[in-house]
């Protein structure tokens, strides 16, 4: 089965625009979150907002009382000026946390420009993209991103129980600064060697951050979706999803329907 787990983490990766090494497989967003939170939580100041799913959230508060929290505006919206200045009013930011879709609204942030400002002043950009990742184009490299964490259900099309985390390649070359907080055999430099239980010899890739027997059944069926939703495409997936919702609010509107969630195409 190891090598469906290599094969899958691959797909994922070049799905997501990573390499196979900045990929680790979770059960979860939450681990993946609290993984993250763990490491960069005593870095500085967290600034999150006010629309985040708890998952983006609660790992943070849990480690630090350091944490700001932008408030939504202007329709449900988290405006980019809005992170700017609370980023400018404070420069012991050192971690930008976001979803890339607010679960509640559907407003959508704008990674790219995001990722421009948290590389420009030195800030860790960590996205929880689980409501965009197979129905929107999402790559970490093209968005700047630092750490991500997400599950493999909902718009995947895999199941409960199986989740990723990304994290730069740069960081992982940083043993002391980003080193696991619970640590198991499935994450040694020889992962397959067992008599090695007096010595620890952390792997250099994400795969020190899993932990214990990964959900296999759920991996198997996060490779078939992956393959499945690349066949189709994720810009035809998300052209179709666009063509949806303009038609949706084309009706809703002619029916004089309010609608709540933040319509424009970009903030």
């Amino acid at each position: 089965m190891d090598h469906e787990n290599e094969q899958t983490r691959g797909l994922y990766a070049k799905f997501i625009g990573a390499d196979s090494e900045e990929v680790a497989f979770t059960h979860s967003t939450s681990e993946g979150m609290n993984i993250i939170s763990h490491m960069l939580s005593d870095k500085g100041t967290v600034l999150s907002n006010e629309l985040e799913y708890p998952s983006s959230n609660l790992p943070w508060l849990n480690k630090t009382n350091n944490i700001k929290f932008v408030k939504a505006a202007d329709n449900n919206k988290i405006l980019m000026k809005d992170v700017v200045k609370a980023i400018d009013q404070d420069n012991k930011i050192k971690t930008l946390v976001t979803s890339h879709v607010q679960y509640s609204t559907g407003f959508r942030q704008d990674l790219k420009k995001l990722g421009k400002i948290t590389n420009q002043k030195g800030i860790y950009l960590v996205v929880n993209p689980t409501q965009s990742l197979g129905a929107l184009y999402f790559s970490v490299n093209d968005f700047g991103i630092d750490f991500m964490a997400s599950n493999a259900h909902k718009w995947l099309l895999s199941s409960f129980g199986v989740g990723n985390m990304y994290i730069r390649r740069k960081y992982l070359k940083d043993l002391e600064k980003f080193k696991p907080f619970f640590f198991s055999q499935s994450g040694q430099k020889e992962r397959e060697s067992f008599h090695a239980n007096m010595n620890l010899n952390i792997s250099t890739t994400a795969t020190r951050f899993e932990l214990g027997t990964p959900h296999i059944q759920n991996i198997v069926a996060l490779n078939a979706a992956l393959r499945y939703i690349t066949k189709i495409g994720i810009r035809n997936i998300e052209k179709r999803i666009m063509y949806l919702t303009d038609y949706l609010i084309d009706n809703l509107r002619k029916l004089k329907i309010e609608i709540l969630s933040p319509v424009e195409q970009k903030n």
